[in-house]
């Protein structure tokens, strides 16, 4: 089998969807004739905004795991700043910034740039040369964010001249929240010149969105690969109908997403009849408050659960949420939990534009429809619609043929075309 050398920040007992997509290629790329190492950091000196043990069921006794020291700075902005956590999710957990976060801001988005984990770099860089030599590595692999670890990337590019894919789960310059980073023209600048290099030094660069195809890369050496589903995770689990009629939301809500027509669609229901709605993630204060203060006990949040327990919470609701933010280009934003959703065999509410990639894919599994975020009326009669499916004891019914195509490993026989061409 064709050794490949796979670099991630973001590897068990971190939890969370980032780590999720690699976890899963490297399960099933020995399908396809590649023998998969994995660099990453040492879970004790790593910083995570979740723990899921759950995940450690995915890493077979045969995969090879090497994890170094590294050099963090989020200790420091904890410290600076009072908080418990440091930001995560486009800074989700402060919805309010303090002056002190502001200030930290600052420097993040100035001084540590591309971002705060730089300082893994030479370590794993380091590391990745013991493993390169070692094992005679035909081929590296760096997922971000961090974007840093490209750098990883760039410098053993340089070294080796081994074939080197790089893949962007989400944007580097263009992520929607840099406009909170306060970045000075300078910081800009030095920043869109590390995504250049990286751009023009990789073999192949793997894209969760297709709007990040306007980045100025050779198209040729471009693939469109979403996040996908394991079928594994889904064949044991029972679906079944609550006694209650039930919405789930899987992930991040921030400040900003678009939701008040949303919740007043809900507020309508509660004159109409008995459900329940429930958050799992991480939601922005004053959307909680929003929400709890109209629904009271209707709606339920719940911080954090295992990958486990969220996809037996999706599978025990009856109508599954998904918010698109309101941002340039959303129409291209493509979550990694819709992909999950659709292995439910669930029906899908989708709030965002009506002619989005994700608006697409949900019409043509059958899944469920999309509305703009001020079409409360055909939020209304969808949540109706669905109501009385669920009063007739009716189950959804998805195209699984096309939704099969999402598959994780259906998806890894891309990685290993694209490694082997």
């Amino acid at each position: 089998m064709k050794p490949v050398l796979v670099i991630t920040y973001y590897w068990p007992p971190s939890g969370g969807a980032g780590v999720q997509r690699w976890l899963k290629f490297v399960k099933y790329l020995p399908d396809f004739g590649i023998q998969p190492f994995v660099l990453t950091v040492d879970p004790a000196q790593a910083e995570y905004p979740f723990l899921d043990r759950s995940l450690e069921a995915d890493i077979t006794p045969e995969l090879k795991v090497y994890c170094t020291d590294c050099k963090g700075v989020y200790d420091w902005y904890k410290k600076l700043t009072g908080s418990k956590t440091a930001p995560y999710g486009g800074f989700v957990n402060e919805n309010r910034p303090s002056l002190l976060q502001k200030f930290a801001r600052f420097i993040r988005g100035n001084f540590f740039l591309p971002d705060a984990r730089r300082g893994w770099v030479k370590y794993a860089f380091a590391e990745a040369c013991r493993i390169i030599e070692k094992h005679g590595i035909e081929a590296i692999i760096t997922t971000g964010p961090p974007h840093s670890t490209h750098l990883t990337g760039l410098k053993l590019k340089k070294r080796y001249h081994l074939k080197w894919v790089v893949d962007f789960r989400d944007p580097w310059t263009s992520i929607y929240y840099n406009d909170s980073l306060y970045q000075t023209r300078w910081a800009r600048k030095i920043d869109r010149r590390m995504e250049q290099s990286v751009l023009d030094a990789c073999d192949h660069l793997l894209l969760v969105s297709v709007d990040q195809k306007k980045l100025s890369v050779d198209p040729q050496k471009v693939t469109f690969l979403p996040n996908g589903f394991d079928s594994n995770d889904f064949d044991v689990k029972k679906s079944g109908f609550p006694e209650v009629f039930t919405f789930c939301y899987t992930g991040t809500i921030a400040g900003s997403y678009p939701v008040t027509k949303l919740l007043e669609a809900f507020v309508f229901l509660c004159t109409r009849f008995l459900f329940k709605l429930i958050f799992i993630g991480s939601v922005a204060g004053s959307i909680k408050k929003d929400f709890s203060d109209c629904l009271g006990d209707s709606v339920v949040f719940i911080d954090f659960v295992s990958h486990t327990e969220a996809i037996d919470c999706m599978m025990s609701s009856n109508i599954l949420l998904l918010i698109i933010p309101k941002t340039e280009s959303n129409r291209f934003i493509m979550p990694g939990k819709l992909f999950e959703y659709l292995a439910t065999g669930k029906g899908i509410m989708a709030v965002g534009p009506p002619d989005s990639k994700v608006a697409q894919i949900i019409t043509q599994a059958k899944a469920g429809n999309t509305f703009d975020y001020d079409d409360i009326e055909g939020m209304k009669k969808f949540m109706l619609q669905q109501y009385q499916s669920y009063l007739d004891k009716k189950n959804h019914e998805t195209d699984s043929e096309y939704i099969q195509g999402y598959s994780r490993k259906s998806l890894t026989e891309t990685i290993a075309e694209i490694i082997n061409f």
